[in-house]
């Protein structure tokens, strides 16, 4: 008796009261609205399990506290109506490091006029010193460098048309070819005239200092004059060149993003703006600027793997510098300004308790309001059909 009166008092907690099944009454709507709902239901759940395994990046912004770090640079430029002997590239910044004619891990690819690759040559190693090139005779023979040492070394060798050139250029000194017997046993000339109708492609990878600074593509090989970066551009402005360009990729940082980032966590906002675009006119004495705010930014993802690179703004400027005469160089300039904030990507994923939640929540809403509206359908056809059998309808 105990039990039984327990059980019956029990069984009034029940919030979900039954009714027989003789009460119930069936309906073509109510099963349309029994099928819409579960349609929608399946739907709603598809999208909610798709967000739960789908990580999401989230940003942040804090002050940066790198600045002593290096960066590199990968980028790709072709000048379709400059000579790959006429261009240099150079790096310099506000801690006082100067790099003329960067050479490391830099390549330049002669194009014909239809853009076609001629040849490639793979720089030298600026490590490479000029002394070393200067110091060793090659089979017994010691070219002479007509004068320029600029380090000093005893009895110099120029062995070749370039050791000479590029003596002469760090002596600050102006060299004719047609003087010097290395040029001349390499038909240096020759070789001039020749490529004087072809194109460059550079590309290559720089690293430099995380302070204000620039990289520039410029004529001719630069050299120190007092405090001044100073370079030789009679013979590019004697010539019919100029430096209009394509810029295929400008990348900074680490660009193994690709390789990292997850596929189901995609990652928009990191774009490198000035890839695939072009600039300049046939005019030769044009400086062309490119201003980056270079801003670091940092990828953590949900595994603990870690990602650091940098994503930048640009403006442009150009400069005719017959027109402005107020200093200047004919080039590419590149303008590296970094921000002081750090951005910061972190992946995340929706908790177990929340997707459980979000699925109840879709479940029992998408019952209720169809119970509402199959309410509403069935009340509004026992009044239809009332009103019929009263005649009250046509």
């Amino acid at each position: 008796m105990l039990s039984r009166s327990f059980l019956q008092r029990f069984r009034r907690l029940d919030a979900y009261a039954k009714t027989l099944d003789d009460f119930r009454i069936r309906t073509a709507s109510g099963a349309a609205v029994t099928i819409v709902s579960g349609f929608v239901i399946a739907i709603l759940l598809i999208f909610e399990i798709s967000r739960f395994l789908s990580p999401t990046m989230d940003p942040e912004i804090i002050v940066d506290g790198g600045k002593s770090q290096r960066m590199s640079i990968t980028f790709n430029a072709t000048f379709p109506n400059l000579p790959c002997y006429l261009l240099s590239l150079d790096v310099m910044d506000e801690s006082g490091e100067h790099i003329s004619g960067y050479e490391h891990d830099v390549f330049k690819v002669r194009l014909d006029k239809q853009g076609n690759e001629i040849e490639k040559e793979k720089a030298k190693n600026p490590s490479d010193s000029i002394q070393n090139s200067l110091s060793q005779p090659t089979d017994g023979y010691c070219g002479p460098c007509y004068g320029a040492n600029p380090n000093g070394v005893s009895e110099p060798c120029c062995n070749t048309c370039e050791q000479v050139q590029k003596a002469y250029t760090d002596m600050g000194w102006k060299l004719n070819p047609d003087k010097a017997e290395q040029c001349v046993r390499e038909g240096w000339r020759e070789k001039l005239e020749a490529q004087s109708q072809e194109g460059c492609n550079i590309h290559g990878a720089l690293l430099v200092n995380k302070v204000r600074g620039n990289f520039h593509f410029s004529p001719g090989r630069a050299f120190a004059h007092g405090s001044a970066h100073v370079h030789d551009v009679r013979p590019y402005l004697a010539s019919n060149h100029d430096f209009s360009h394509k810029l295929h990729s400008l990348q900074f940082g680490d660009q193994d993003l690709s390789a990292r980032k997850h596929k189901r966590t995609p990652v928009d906002s990191l774009t490198n703006p000035l890839d695939n675009t072009s600039w300049g006119n046939s005019e030769s004495a044009m400086m062309y600027q490119y201003f980056l705010k270079i801003v670091p930014t940092k990828f953590d993802y949900l595994s603990g793997d870690s990602f650091n690179t940098y994503q930048y703004s640009v403006s442009r400027q150009e400069r005719n510098l017959r027109e402005q005469s107020s200093g200047g160089l004919p080039g590419v300039f590149f303008m590296m300004d970094f921000s002081p904030m750090l951005v910061i990507y972190s992946e995340h994923r929706k908790s177990l308790a929340s997707f459980l939640t979000s699925v109840c929540a879709i479940i029992g809403g998408i019952f209720t309001v169809a119970s509402l509206l199959d309410g509403i359908i069935y009340r509004a056809e026992r009044s239809y059909q009332k009103k019929q059998e009263l005649g009250k309808t046509q």
